[in-house]
């Protein structure tokens, strides 16, 4: 295995950072907007030989993230120094969840038997998959569970109980402390790149494929609350992770031309977005954003809502649309240089995010004015930045985690 390698090309004085004393939850806020107040404003990067699908996790001075290589990290955010690894034998492409003494994450692939279709997957993930707790401050392994499909998705800690929707169709709820395993709930909808949502302080979000479908369900006992379906031939509904407000709750997905098929990749697909009411599920809009070609992994963009709109990539062209959350109606939409189907931050008003064509770009929120695109010659995927203070932390697909200043990201012009 090739040695991690790490650059530190520039560190401010006195950085600061206000980090949170958990991170419970993909994104950290339903809102899906990672950005974390402060004044840290450094540069480094650190090479290593796995790519990033997670997005990175940052609490009490430590950010921590794992790559497909199976390497997990512990990292000081200001200098790009390497606290502590563990080493997985499956990638780990959940985001790190921080809750007490502990920092949990999914093991998991994202392979399916041969015969399986994108919205017919029998089930995700070859063994080993599991849910793995490891000491926050050493890296010590303190719980394992291990999972019947893949642990890709991420989990949330709803009411006090770490809940999860595995790649074998199945949601469980476990004590966050022990591991110890609370209840089963076989969904019959398989769950991929999405990750557990949590809508109230009882009751989570989640979504799967195969019984296409999007769930609320009570953390407490795994009892659904409501179940809202899509068309059987849809796909990429597992790979979104949604984002809500007290109103909705909003993902993507795609649509094959036709409906005799089920949607298949590196085929012609329909983009779609859709809203769903926050207390009965039942569907609020559901609009075609763009055709194009249905990748053969990760199906779905990751959605931000700011500034009373929802912004998301798109999985099948290099896109970026602002949308109207009461209607779906595109408010502003521009063209990148590669498909974006990771997160994006805001940060006063300016949306940061990587394109699969290897760019970072910092856009206006309000109108969607370019304000500045840096080539960084590696491609980003959906392994999702984070703001820290001033500065941007991103994995890329080529093994690359970077952090950037958010200066240089808008002031360069790398068109």
């Amino acid at each position: 295995m090739r040695a991690i390698a790490v650059a530190a090309l520039l560190v401010a004085a006195a950085p600061t950072v206000s980090s949170p004393p958990a991170w419970t939850q993909f994104r950290l806020h339903n809102d899906g907007n990672a950005a974390l107040p402060g004044t840290l404003n450094v540069s480094w990067r650190i090479t290593t030989n796995g790519g990033f699908s997670s997005s990175p996790s940052l609490v009490d001075g430590t950010l921590y993230i794992g790559n497909n290589a199976g390497q997990f990290l512990a990292i000081d955010p200001s200098t790009g120094k390497i606290k502590w690894t563990y080493k997985l034998a499956n990638p780990i492409m959940s985001a790190p969840i921080v809750y007490a003494s502990d920092v949990v994450v999914g093991e998991g692939n994202e392979n399916s038997p041969a015969s399986a279709t994108p919205s017919q997957p029998v089930h995700v993930g070859d063994p080993p998959n599991a849910l793995v707790a490891l000491n926050r401050e050493n890296g010590t392994l303190e719980w394992r569970l291990n999972l019947p499909g893949t642990g890709m998705p991420t989990p949330a800690i709803v009411a006090g109980v770490l809940v999860h929707h595995n790649g074998f169709g199945s949601v469980i709820g476990l004590d966050p402390l022990s591991g110890i395993k609370i209840y089963e709930r076989s969904l019959h909808s398989i769950a991929s790149m999405s990750a557990a949502l949590p809508i109230s302080s009882a009751t989570f979000v989640t979504a799967g494929v195969g019984m296409n479908a999007v769930w609320a369900i009570r953390a407490k006992d795994g009892a659904v609350v409501w179940r809202s379906t899509f068309s059987r031939v849809a796909s990429g509904i597992g790979d979104c992770p949604p984002v809500a407000d007290a109103r909705r709750v909003y993902c993507d997905y795609a649509m094959p031309p036709t409906s005799a098929v089920p949607a298949q990749t590196e085929r012609n697909s329909h983009f779609r977005a859709y809203a769903l009411d926050v207390r009965t599920g039942r569907k609020q809009w559901d609009v075609l954003l763009e055709n194009g070609v249905l990748p053969k992994r990760n199906e779905a963009a990751i959605p931000l809502l700011a500034r009373n709109t929802l912004f998301l990539g798109s999985s099948v062209a290099a896109t970026v649309h602002a949308l109207d959350p009461a209607n779906g109606q595109i408010k502003w939409r521009i063209n990148t240089h590669g498909p974006v189907k990771g997160g994006i931050v805001d940060v006063d008003g300016t949306l940061y995010f990587g394109d699969l064509g290897g760019y970072l770009w910092a856009v206006s929120a309000a109108g969607g004015q370019v304000l500045g695109v840096k080539n960084m010659r590696t491609p980003f995927n959906v392994g999702s930045p984070i703001a820290a203070g001033q500065t941007l932390m991103i994995g890329s697909r080529g093994g690359t985690l970077w952090a950037v200043p958010l200066v240089t990201i808008r002031s360069a012009h790398d068109r």
